[in-house]
């Protein structure tokens, strides 16, 4: 075992849900774990770190999105599912706790979302101050 995985377990065992669980695909270990949001909305969401990105990324694994937000913009998530994290790489975070905090912070926002667009009240994320095209360099 590598020890990265090693520190990785470690984290997941203090910090992240008790649902997590681990498996290893496409030559990565992969936490997924379920948030339940605020609203009752639950996301199963995939942790990983990603050598491209150089961080920790995270990836929807449902519910599925409306398509159209499926922008760093909108839903503030990329066309490949991979949750904006922000920060100067917008798809990894410098850290596993980073990582799993900015991921259930995005739960909280797509879930008002979606809330919002069930009750016919369209909303904006929340937590962003770049909801538009061209608002980010």
């Amino acid at each position: 075992m590598s020890a990265r995985f090693e520190r990785e377990r470690a984290t997941v065992a203090q910090s992240l849900p008790a649902n997590t669980r681990h498996v290893w695909t496409d030559g990565r270990d992969v936490w997924i774990f379920t948030k339940r949001t605020e609203l009752g909305i639950d996301f199963t969401l995939a942790l990983y770190f990603d050598p491209d990105q150089q961080g920790y990324s995270v990836q929807l694994v449902s519910p599925e999105l409306e398509r159209e937000w499926h922008n760093p913009h909108i839903g503030h998530i990329f066309d490949d599912g991979v949750i904006c994290l922000g920060g100067t790489n917008w798809k990894a975070a410098t850290s596993m706790l980073e990582a799993y905090g900015k991921a259930c912070l995005w739960a909280e926002g797509i879930a008002v979302m979606i809330r919002s667009k069930e009750l016919g009240q369209p909303s904006e994320f929340p937590f962003s101050a770049n909801n538009q095209e061209g608002e980010v360099a």
